[in-house]
């Protein structure tokens, strides 16, 4: 093989490392997110306690979907 023959296999790029770092956060985000929303819509309507809980269950959703479309070459 010639130096400037490319027919030759590419090196793949490396990842970044930060990569576990970056999808937790965005997990964790989504549970802080759907926590205060629901927190808020609990307290305007005197529901607090359901509407937390749903509103964490569906941050935890909406994180874990969030972190599969992003990294999804994992």
């Amino acid at each position: 093989m010639k130096p400037g023959d490319s027919s030759g296999p590419t090196p793949r790029p490396e990842k970044p490392t930060a990569r576990g770092m970056v999808a937790g956060t965005l997990l964790l985000s989504g549970v802080v997110l759907g926590g205060l929303i629901g927190g808020a819509l609990g307290a305007l309507v005197g529901a607090l306690g359901p509407l937390l809980a749903l509103g964490l269950f569906a941050g935890f959703v909406a994180g874990t979907a969030a972190v599969i479309i992003r990294f999804r070459d994992l």
